[in-house]
């Protein structure tokens, strides 16, 4: 889900203090038990334990922005000046912006140019960067758009809402129409994807507080909607979970489709991976990994997924050997934070970064079937109307279109109401026509 905004490494602190992976620790979860464990060392003025911890954390994930923070933080509080310097240096490569100079924590520092070198070097990482064209806006929004699809038959765009709990549809006339009926048959809708040869529309729901209608004995439900592509009827509704036993919330936020029509669905709030076979009747746990620890956007490559988990990056997953690792990033890279992704017609993947600041769009070379990440490639950055973006898809000419702004932060505080209308931009980034 894409609601933690500025709290995210608190919340992947939080993940790392709940037992919900079926198997000994990964190596995400470990760093972020030290993180979290160097915290409190730091709350203590243990300032020895502090360094350590994220010494350790930081040599086990150096691509977490906010572990670098607190790391070159330990550093200044043990009196290793050059060393904290050095850190915001490698924090600085990653492309992200902090303000570390706001911070008492580096106060100590303020006086040194080279601080003043790094803090200018973060900064200018928030500058905006590639073209930022916004193909059109969604007009009079009152909900929570997550959720896009394209359907290449009729040139129609496809738009989940999570507060609505329903799809739009915008057709070529430019108008937003509502597809799915007024009822509570949805939960919030996350996710879709189209299966043209089903007339059908796949939708990834969940129910979360910024619903319409949420109530407490709703939360952690999750299904997978089968929708009538023409008419918006809901065919059927399939549980993720729920039964005798099921100890986790469950919370579905994207889908794939794999060639044979087998439906791939995401759980953030559950290790799973799901599993609809053509012609099922039930969501199976298809894969369960001690790497799942908030998995969000799905790609299908045969026999092959690559999931983006917000806390442990870009992840392959063996379909049929039920197998998962993680893809490690190419230096002075960061990938964790990854929303949705999207497979480009050259074959690189595209990727939207909402969990780190700026937000980012992403163009990613794989080597093989996802077997390694070879390059790493920033196409869109830091825009005005992209603060927040969800997720995307290939649409109109080839090219990626996402949402700009999904509207989380306007239901933090509404209890489930709806907000003012407001214009919801939806960019378009033209990819090239080759494998280039």
């Amino acid at each position: 889900m894409r609601s933690w905004g500025s709290n995210f490494f608190a919340a992947l602190l939080a993940l790392a203090g709940v037992c919900r992976v079926p198997a000994a620790e990964s190596a995400t979860a470990l760093a972020l038990r030290l993180a979290r464990e160097a915290t409190v060392a730091a709350e203590e003025k243990d300032t020895a334990t502090y360094l350590a911890k994220m010494e350790e954390a930081v040599a086990l994930r150096p691509d977490y922005p906010r572990m670098l923070v607190n790391l070159a933080a330990a550093q200044v509080a043990a009196g290793q000046p050059d060393e904290a310097i050095a850190t915001l240096g490698r924090l600085a490569k990653l492309g992200v912006n902090s303000p570390v100079e706001k911070s008492a924590d580096f106060a100590p520092l303020k006086a040194r140019k080279d601080f003043e070198a790094v803090v200018k070097k973060l900064a200018a990482n928030a500058h905006p960067s590639g073209p930022g064209e916004i193909a059109f806006s969604l007009r009079g929004v009152t909900g929570l758009m997550e959720g896009i699809a394209w359907r290449a038959k009729t040139g129609e765009f496809f738009f989940g809402d999570v507060h609505g709990r329903a799809i739009w549809v915008r057709g070529k006339d430019e108008t937003l129409r509502r597809l799915t009926p007024e009822g509570e048959d949805l939960y919030g809708v996350f996710g879709l994807a189209i299966d043209e040869a089903g007339e059908t529309i796949w939708a990834a729901t969940s129910a979360v507080p910024a619903m319409r209608g949420f109530a407490p004995d709703l939360d952690g439900r999750a299904a997978l909607a089968e929708i009538d592509l023409t008419s918006g009827a809901v065919r059927r509704v399939l549980p993720a979970g729920g039964g005798a036993g099921d100890r986790y919330p469950h919370v579905l936020g994207d889908l794939a489709l794999g060639e044979d029509g087998t439906v791939w669905v995401t759980d953030s709030g559950a290790p799973i991976l799901w599993r609809l076979a053509p012609g099922g009747s039930a969501l199976e746990p298809w894969v369960e990994s001690n790497e799942f620890m908030s998995v969000q956007g799905i790609v299908v490559l045969g026999d092959v997924a690559v999931v983006s988990d917000f806390a442990g990056g870009l992840l392959r997953v063996d379909l049929v050997a039920r197998q998962v690792r993680r893809l490690e990033p190419p230096a002075d890279t960061s990938l964790i934070g990854i929303d949705g992704l999207a497979l480009a017609p050259s074959g690189h993947l595209l990727a939207v970064q909402n969990g780190l600041r700026p937000s980012r769009v992403l163009r990613i070379q794989m080597e093989g079937t996802a077997d390694a990440i070879l390059a790493v490639k920033v196409i869109e950055s830091g825009h005005l109307a992209m603060a927040a973006p969800s997720l995307g898809c290939l649409g109109t000419g080839g090219d990626f279109f996402y949402i700009g702004n999904a509207g989380w932060s306007r239901f933090d505080q509404h209890d489930s109401q709806p907000t003012p209308p407001r214009a919801v931009p939806i960019y378009r980034t033209k990819l090239p026509k080759s494998g280039k």
